[in-house]
């Protein structure tokens, strides 16, 4: 069972060229911020959502405080930010930086405006946070 997962995990990574960058356009704005920049939009803004896309296991360990957990691997990310405003700002994040510019690719084509995704992602984050 696990096996398949990975081989359909890896299967979605190269139908995606097995690049994890997001091009921003006219209608779409996306950046990968680094965890202090990641921060000040957290604590200099309110109007965003604040989404994890991490597995439910990974988020019931820890998460960013105020983070909704739409895990990108239950394939069904797209269901679950449907009712989402689509020009409100979005910060997502994962684990290490390469589930979320997938999730932000699916929310481009749904017609999302704005993306920020953390550089580096939670791992960089908790990183960040103790070696300060």
């Amino acid at each position: 069972m696990k096996l398949s997962y990975l081989i359909l995990f890896s299967f979605l990574l190269c139908g995606t060229g097995g690049c994890f960058t997001v091009c921003s356009n006219k209608d779409f704005s996306y950046s990968k911020l680094s965890p202090d920049e990641y921060a000040a939009v957290l604590r200099d803004s309110s109007n965003y959502y604040l989404i994890d896309v991490r597995t439910a296991v990974e988020y019931n360990r820890s998460h960013l405080a105020g983070a909704v957990n739409f895990s990108y691997l239950n394939f069904h990310i797209g269901r679950d930010v449907d009712t989402l405003d689509r020009k409100k700002t979005v910060l997502v994040y994962c684990q290490t930086c390469h589930r979320s510019p997938l999730a932000a690719r699916k929310m481009k084509k749904m017609g999302f405006r704005k993306v920020y995704d953390l550089k580096g992602g939670y791992k960089k984050w908790m990183a960040s946070r103790f070696n300060s």
